[in-house]
């Protein structure tokens, strides 16, 4: 995942913490061989080196669901959620000059899981313009903590906390001195500051966020998230945050809602089961402002924070 994993199992002998520890760590690689664009012994790596126009056979069931599965969650929120946008994103990534307007126009002709079609008695797809270029980022992060869930249910754990990177974390249980487990999410405008706190029990807690606090104390902004209709990432400062049962929708609901206008969020939420969902944006200025969507379909008003 390209992330650190953090684990925190109560209840259990020294040893069969090991043995969890050692079993869910081969689970997250081979989960990260299963959906990395980058490893070379992967099969997402094989179909981004291929051109248009061919089918490709997926040789995993396993891979040929998850496609199967982003389609529909493609589907359920408006065409935002998209695992084809590689190619355009690589124009913003690291320290480049912003791309030219030619330079991502021509890019999105080409991308997009518009460019997408499935042969579902084949397990086959193919794309019908440009280089493919699939990223299950979102996706896999999700598959992974639901995976890890499976693993720790079968040993009888009762009480965890795993957390990928800060930005994933799946809970089991309730905190040893309370009825559920505190999780918070920081302000990555002011070091110190905390956003919002959720009560987790049994809960998967996504964040995405185009701003990131560093360790060295200072906001930083990243374009990991772009729009498959511009081909550009979110401009204001954003940051959102999905508590809910289910790690694959949780981590598909915070993605789509960094690129979702206000007037879509009603449509999408109908399309998921969830507990909360918090936006945050940034001004320019110090103004931040939070709208809070809870399951029973109560929206609390911006909040300025």
């Amino acid at each position: 995942m390209g992330t650190r994993l953090d684990m925190l199992i109560l209840g259990q002998s020294p040893q069969v913490c090991e043995m969890l520890f050692h079993e869910i760590n081969h689970e997250v690689e081979r989960i990260e061989i299963l959906f990395s664009r980058f490893r070379e012994n992967g099969q997402v790596w094989e179909i981004n080196q291929q051109r248009h126009a061919r089918w490709i056979k997926i040789d995993s069931e396993e891979l040929w669901q998850a496609f199967l599965t982003c389609r529909e969650y493609h589907a359920t929120t408006q065409g935002i959620f998209d695992i084809n946008m590689g190619e355009v994103s690589a124009l913003w990534k690291g320290e480049k000059e912003t791309p030219l307007e030619n330079e991502v126009a021509e890019r999105l002709r080409s991308s997009g899981m518009k460019q997408m079609e499935y042969d579902e008695i084949g397990q086959r797809i193919r794309f019908l313009s440009g280089k493919p270029g699939i990223d299950f980022g979102a996706y896999g992060k999700g598959y992974a903590l639901a995976k890890v869930r499976e693993i720790l249910i079968a040993h009888q754990v009762t009480q965890a906390v795993i957390n990928f990177g800060d930005s994933s974390i799946l809970t089991l249980g309730k905190h040893p001195s309370g009825e559920y487990w505190p999780m918070s999410v920081r302000n990555p405008m002011k070091p110190g500051d905390i956003l919002h706190e959720f009560n987790m029990k049994n809960h998967s807690l996504t964040t995405s966020s185009n701003r990131l606090l560093a360790d060295d104390g200072w906001s930083r902004k990243f374009h990991h998230v772009i729009h498959p209709v511009t081909g550009k990432p979110v401009s204001e400062g954003k940051s959102v945050s999905v508590l809910s049962k289910s790690p694959l929708d949780g981590e598909v609901l915070s993605t789509a809602f960094m690129l979702l206008s206000p007037e879509q969020y009603a449509v999408v939420l109908n399309e998921f089961e969830y507990d909360e969902v918090v936006v945050v944006t940034f001004s320019s200025g110090a103004s931040i402002q939070k709208k809070q969507f809870l399951c029973n379909n109560q929206t609390k008003p911006n909040q300025s924070l």
